[in-house]
């Protein structure tokens, strides 16, 4: 029902969403939802188009309501304190993008000389896979053909999840007013390895000559002129790995002022994430007499490895969520209305001599990058009898960024299927 919540209860969403949702529930219940994800890539790269297809079924999430009634009076008092735990899977990083292509205008040591012309360290390195020279007080520039026909091929892999774990305590009373509380942690990783392949020639002596008159690589009696006119393998890595855990605290009420109307307000607090981040970074160069040779003419480049480690936390936004539901004789009609300020993000290092500078830095950068935003959820249900339910959806997200209006949004279609007192079935579907 397009994730509305706030002002539903008796639903084992209720765990993650509004915690007073759980002094709806009259006896205790155990649910357990799965998925199905269907990932289609598709790309173009220089007139060669490609396209993926990747499905696979998975978790999506897993609660446990216990009940608690106090056997009091229907009309006023406690009427129950029920216990909720759950787990849902928020994210699913599985993914896999490919594409290859012929491309006759630019090579990616391209990109490594405009690198190599602000880095020092990095021209000193990439130096010695003889892909690169320079003449006197002017840039570096590449010994590679950049006008012939090379072909690059990029593959990237990401895997990971995102979990967020729940322990909620929900109570009624008088069957009026219903609060509850809950206790988050959220746990996540993210793996992306990407590998791009370049195959080409280098340029012969003649044609580094006429861009650099005095280069090593136009003197037979140097080593680098071994490596003029002749065919080349880089493969550059760029690996990636995101892993972290958060906590945060929710407070929620429900009131219900009649049987057919409920108003409910839901406060998350920040979620306070620590976040290690690692980077693998590097390139190799293998060379060749010609393309279909397999020996190798020379001894191959490793560069360094240019990755990095950083610890540091986000400190998330507060949320804040209003939602009114209607019931009708066979139905339901649910909205919300949340507010994040993405704005009030915050970074901090994790470690112990912190830099103060890049902290304001960083959060000032978020500051004048995002904004306040409006997400809006609006779900209904339809018994079509006693057994059988229909439910839709609609999502609408707004951007969190400065100067963008475009919202995006998620609609679901779902059905529900009582099979016995004890046990129900439902089956919902959303594009991605």
């Amino acid at each position: 029902m397009g994730g509305v919540n706030t002002a539903l209860g008796g639903d084992i969403s209720s765990i993650s969403g509004n915690p007073a949702g759980l002094g709806f529930y009259g006896q205790s219940d155990v649910s357990v939802s799965l998925n199905y994800l269907n990932n289609i890539n598709k790309a173009s790269f220089y007139g060669n188009s490609i396209s993926q297809n990747q499905g696979k079924f998975g978790f999506e999430n897993a609660g446990i309501v216990i009940n608690y009634p106090t056997n009091n009076n229907p009309d006023y008092g406690w009427q129950n304190f029920n216990i909720g735990l759950g787990i849902d899977q928020h994210n699913n990083f599985t993914d896999n993008l490919k594409y290859s292509g012929i491309n006759n205008q630019n090579s990616i040591v391209n990109s490594f000389t405009e690198i190599m012309n602000g880095n020092k360290e990095f021209a000193d390195d990439f130096w010695n896979s003889y892909l690169v020279d320079q003449a006197d007080g002017k840039p570096y520039f590449p010994t590679v053909l950049e006008a012939d026909e090379k072909n690059q091929q990029m593959d990237m892999i990401t895997t990971g999840y995102k979990y967020n774990t729940n322990i909620s305590f929900g109570a009624n009373y008088g069957n009026k007013f219903y609060i509850g509380a809950k206790f988050g942690f959220t746990s996540f990783k993210y793996d992306s390895k990407s590998t791009f392949l370049e195959k080409g020639w280098t340029k012969t002596a003649g044609e580094i000559l006429a861009e650099n008159p005095q280069s090593d690589f136009g003197k037979p009696n140097n080593s680098a002129y071994e490596y003029t006119d002749i065919s080349y393998d880089l493969q550059d890595f760029n690996d990636l790995t995101l892993k972290g855990t958060g906590v945060n605290f929710g407070l929620g009420m429900i009131f219900k002022p009649t049987w057919d109307w409920n108003i409910g307000v839901n406060i998350t607090t920040p979620t306070w994430t620590e976040v290690q981040e690692v980077s693998d970074v590097e390139t190799w160069v293998d060379y060749y007499k010609d393309e279909n040779s397999t020996t190798s003419l020379h001894e191959g480049y490793g560069s360094k490895n240019y990755g990095q480690t950083f610890d540091y936390a986000i400190i998330s936004p507060w949320k804040t969520s209003v939602g009114l539901t209607k019931f009708f004789g066979r139905g339901l009609l649910s909205a919300d209305l949340e507010y994040v300020n993405y704005s009030s993000i915050k970074y901090r290092e994790m470690i112990l001599d912190s830099d103060p500078t890049l902290e304001s830095q960083l959060t000032n950068e978020i500051q004048e990058s995002f904004k306040g935003a409006f997400n809006f959820k609006i779900g209904g249900e339809f018994l079509f009898t006693d057994r059988l339910a229909a439910r839709a959806g609609f999502h609408l997200i707004g951007s969190p960024y400065k100067g963008d209006s475009q919202s995006d949004y998620i609609a679901s279609l779902g059905l529900g299927y009582v099979l016995t007192k004890s046990l129900y079935v439902d089956l919902t579907g959303m594009p991605v």
